[in-house]
């Protein structure tokens, strides 16, 4: 020991020649272990694939960054050069250090909400699937917060102090920042309230389409027409939501045009026939279903069929919708019935 203490000590003159020699060991054993550490966390990654070595393969990088910083930190301080640039370079790389650790955490919360993730998909209930994302943005949130605490502690920053500070300067950005509290204040309502969940279709304003995430601030919705759209919570509280995925039916609204030649026996005929028909089709609901003579149309007679179809997909709803209009189609023909279209009738009188 006390000859490796004479080699680092090794000055001749003014120059500490041993210590550079352990600064520049130093140097290249963290870059010799940072390939090693980042190959072996890689290396379970190809045999099998699951949490632990995707968790491993996430934290490669992060991991290998660590070692090259915590053997350059350790480095300068064997160095032991007093000075103003050994001082900025340490408190770099304690900077460096800090956000790496964080960054390390970061990708095992990433991680974790994944496989939180895929097991939540397997549930019918679909809260979990809408609070991961939301729990994901607020650890990482506190655990930047606490590191960026630490990091100042360690510095012996007046932490209490820089806290009481914002503390008065608090209620300005709490003004400056009053749109996105009360986003967050109505992501909270929403969540309470529950008016829908993610992979639901709504109808929020005049914007419709498939809830994909529920944030802090906003939701995005997938419209039909494939668009992404993200309304501030706040408006969507403030709006009246239509959620189209909770109807247990879809409802059905046909009307028929036959021409002012048809008889009024005829009429009651295809009115008859048309609630026969609702009454004998597997997907109709009969129940509550309104089939009527309404209008004297300016080219036809009208007949209004409401009623709703027993299913919520939109696919199922277009077929059965058009296996009946074949089926209306048959019975005004056979009725001997015409169906009406525009038209206008001149008169000449000599």
């Amino acid at each position: 020991m006390e000859l490796l203490q004479n080699m680092v000590d090794y000055a001749p003159g003014t120059i500490p020649v041993g210590r550079i020699g352990v600064f520049i060991i130093g140097i290249l054993l963290s870059l010799m272990l940072r390939k090693i550490v980042s190959s072996l966390l890689k290396k379970p990654r190809k045999k099998i694939e699951n949490f632990f070595t995707i968790l491993l393969d996430g934290l490669a990088g992060s991991m290998a960054f660590l070692v090259v910083f915590t053997g350059f930190y350790f480095s300068l301080l064997a160095l032991n050069i007093h000075g103003t640039v050994n001082l900025v370079a340490l408190n770099i790389i304690q900077i460096l250090l800090t956000f790496t650790v964080i960054r390390i955490l970061f990708v095992v919360i990433d991680d974790v909400a994944l496989q939180m993730g895929s097991l939540a998909g397997e549930t019918e209930s679909q809260l979990d699937d809408q609070l991961i994302p939301v729990l994901r943005k607020l650890t990482k949130f506190a655990l930047a917060a606490i590191g960026i605490v630490f990091f100042m502690q360690l510095k012996n920053y007046p932490v209490s102090g820089i806290i009481a500070g914002l503390g008065i300067g608090g209620l300005a950005f709490a003004f400056a920042a009053q749109d996105s509290i009360a986003g967050i204040f109505a992501s909270i309502a929403l969540f309470l309230d529950r008016p829908f969940m993610v992979g639901d279709f709504v109808q929020v304003g005049g914007v419709s389409g498939t809830i994909e995430e529920v944030g802090l601030r906003s939701t995005r919705i997938r419209t039909v027409a494939k668009t992404l759209v993200t309304i501030p919570n706040k408006e969507i509280v403030d709006s009246t939501i239509d959620n189209l995925s909770k109807r247990p039916m879809r409802r059905c609204a046909i009307t028929i045009g036959v021409t002012y030649d048809a008889t009024a026996e005829k009429m009651q005929q295809l009115v008859s026939s048309l609630r026969r028909m609702l009454e004998e089709d597997d997907m109709a609901e009969h129940n509550g279903a309104n089939v009527h003579f309404s209008t004297f149309g300016d080219s036809s007679l009208n007949v209004e069929m409401l009623f709703f179809i027993r299913t919520t997909e939109y696919s199922k709803f277009l077929q059965s919708r058009q296996d009946l209009n074949l089926k209306i189609m048959r019975i005004v023909e056979e009725l001997g019935l015409d169906f009406a279209f525009p038209s206008t009738t001149v008169y000449l009188e000599k």
